[in-house]
C-alpha cells in the first residue's frame, strides 16, 4: 500500500540540533514566532518550564505551529527546547559594545508532518465506502497535489531548521 493509508505522513522525525557555549535563547524564541508569520502559521507555546538548579537553569519549551493549506491538507510543526545550565553573561562585540547574552547547553528536537483529510470529510475506517472513496481520491486524483504538499513542507522544514541553526552559531 502507498501513502494513502498513511496519516499523518512524517515528513522530518525527530531532527536534533545540539549546540553548547554562548547563545541568545530569547532571539530564538523570538525566531519561531518571526518565521510563524513570515510563512502564514499560527503558533502556540504547548509548555514552558524554568527551573533553577545548582549549575543553571534549566528551561524546557514547546512549540506547536500549524497552517492550513488547503481544506484537505494541513501542515505541523512541532519543536521542543531543552536548555540546561543556563546563565546570564555579558560578551563585548568586536566594536565595544556590551551585550547580554546566556550560556549553556541547548538541545532543539524538530519534527513536521503533513496532516491530510484534517476536516474528517472521509471516513478513516478501513472498508467503509467513505474510505474507499477518499484512497481512490488520494491515489488517483489528488496524488500528484499531495505530493507537491510533501515537498513544500520538507522544504519550508529545512528552511525552518537552517535559520534555527544559523540564529544558534
Amino acid at each position: 500500500m502507498g501513502k494513502e493509508r498513511k496519516n499523518p505522513i512524517g515528513i522530518i522525525k525527530n531532527y536534533v540540533i545540539k549546540k553548547a557555549g554562548i547563545l541568545d535563547f530569547g532571539g530564538m524564541f523570538a525566531l519561531i514566532s518571526e518565521w510563524a508569520g513570515q510563512y502564514h502559521y499560527d503558533c502556540i507555546e504547548k509548555k514552558h518550564s524554568e527551573k533553577a538548579g545548582a549549575t543553571g537553569t534549566y528551561i524546557e519549551s514547546n512549540w506547536y505551529l500549524e497552517r492550513k493549506v488547503s481544506y484537505y491538507v494541513k501542515f505541523i510543526i512541532e519543536i521542543e527546547f531543552l536548555v540546561r545550565d543556563m546563565a546570564p553573561v555579558v560578551v563585548e562585540t568586536h566594536d565595544g559594545r556590551k551585550l547580554k547574552r546566556d550560556k549553556g547547553r541547548v538541545e532543539v528536537i524538530f519534527n513536521s508532518r503533513m496532516q491530510k483529510n484534517y476536516l474528517k470529510n472521509f471516513s478513516s475506517r478501513p472498508g467503509e465506502f467513505s474510505d474507499f472513496i477518499r484512497v481512490i481520491y488520494e491515489k488517483y486524483i489528488a496524488k500528484q497535489r499531495l505530493k507537491a504538499y510533501e515537498d513544500k513542507l520538507e522544504d519550508e522544514s529545512k528552511d525552518f531548521i537552517e535559520e534555527i541553526r544559523e540564529r544558534l552559531d
